[in-house]
């Protein structure tokens, strides 16, 4: 009798390990979707300063970009864009689950360089 419950003591504890590698394993999807995500919105901010003759966007076109961007990667994300000479510096910010922090999220920052 001792020897079936100590099986399903060790069924039950190897079950919640299970359990617990998918959760990590579907927040890990979770977060790599949002760094594509984010990736996509700074080459397109890249490719509509190449499309404004390499300068700043204007501010309509930068609010719409960076309403597009939270609606996707959340209210908190913050798309930057600066332009010296011929280089296009894009950086996106934006929070996403981090089990391994102590707050349970961690902010993350995409800088790309792109040459105009």
């Amino acid at each position: 009798m001792i020897e079936v419950l100590v099986a399903l003591l060790v069924l039950a504890i190897g079950l919640l390990g299970v359990a617990g590698v998918q959760l990590l394993s579907m927040q890990q999807t979770a977060n790599s979707t949002l760094r594509s995500e984010a990736t996509l919105y700074a080459q397109t901010a890249a490719d509509r300063v190449r499309a404004n003759g390499g300068d700043v966007l204007d501010s309509a076109d930068l609010a719409q970009l960076e309403a597009n961007m939270q609606q996707v990667l959340g209210a908190d994300s913050d798309l930057q864009i600066s332009v010296s000479a011929d280089v296009a510096q894009i950086t996106v910010q934006w929070t996403e689950r981090d089990p391994f922090s102590d707050s349970g999220s961690a902010t993350q920052t995409l800088t790309m360089n792109a040459s105009l």
